[in-house]
């Protein structure tokens, strides 16, 4: 099973490839608003490949590996956003494990 870890490291290559490649200067805090930006635009994405919003349509659902494929997108920029951030594997873990006992602990006091 891949790790966080590797995921970031992995998607640092890519994006180093693709920054390398398109020979574009991006200033860093341009480079986090515009990945942030994406970010944003593949959830939308989603959510249209869902349908899950549009309750007047009849319409389904795209197919399972479209929707699995726009959710790999954000993936891939939720993991830039963390690596333009100087993310650490283990302080996302660690920081997950903590938000999530919160999260579990404010529905126990009906937050």
């Amino acid at each position: 099973m891949t790790s966080i870890k590797e995921f970031l490291e992995l998607q640092k290559e890519l994006d180093d490839f693709i920054l390398e490649s398109t020979e574009i200067e991006i200033p860093k805090k341009t480079l986090l608003t515009d990945t942030l930006l994406a970010l944003s635009v593949e959830v939308s994405e989603l959510a249209n490949a869902t349908r899950s919003f549009k309750h007047w349509s009849r319409k389904g659902p795209m197919k399972r590996e479209m929707i699995l494929e726009e959710y790999i997108d954000i993936f891939h920029f939720f993991l830039s956003a963390g690596n333009q951030l100087g993310f650490k594997a283990d302080e996302i873990e660690k920081m997950y494990y903590r938000k999530r006992q919160i999260n579990i602990n404010r529905q126990h006091e009906d937050y």
